[in-house]
């Protein structure tokens, strides 16, 4: 019996690490400084935003499926509601924006997770409203992983 409970205990230890994976930056990503020193910022001043939850912002010139798929690899792929029914979403200028994000907590969803990244493709560092039309600056076509963790 007691056999029976050490392996059970062991099973179950094994199966929740499975779920709870480890962030690894992408290999050969940097760390952009001045953007995550500016999301960090931006962060602070919401009050929408959680002061626990600390961006940082990696970069990379690999292709926005080669990311995905290292990650796909490492964590749980989450689906955000509502975006498998629509196509591609498409920026102004026609450019197709693809993004993908990764719990590695186990967490069930984004909000509960206290460390996920989202894969994006391509950059982008900004967005301005011009009335209800979004204008987005500092395009880059290269791929970003925005790591979310908690302090």
């Amino acid at each position: 019996m007691r056999i029976f409970a050490v392996l059970a205990g062991l099973t179950f230890l094994v199966a929740a690490g499975a779920l709870a994976a480890d962030f690894k930056p992408y290999p050969g990503t940097r760390v952009d400084e001045a953007a995550t020193r500016q999301a960090r910022e931006a962060v602070a001043q919401s009050p929408l935003q959680s002061m626990e939850m600390v961006p940082t912002i990696y970069l990379t010139n690999d292709p926005f499926e080669k990311v995905a798929a290292f990650y796909r690899g490492l964590a749980r792929e989450y689906k955000m509601p509502g975006r498998q029914d629509r196509g591609p979403q498409k920026l102004p200028g026609g450019q197709e924006l693809k993004e993908a994000y990764f719990i590695f907590d186990g967490a069930k969803d984004l909000v509960t997770s206290r460390r996920w990244a989202k894969v994006q493709r391509p950059y982008i560092g900004g967005l301005k409203m011009v009335g209800r039309t979004p204008q987005y600056q500092d395009v880059r076509e290269v791929t970003v992983i925005i790591l979310s963790a908690g302090k």
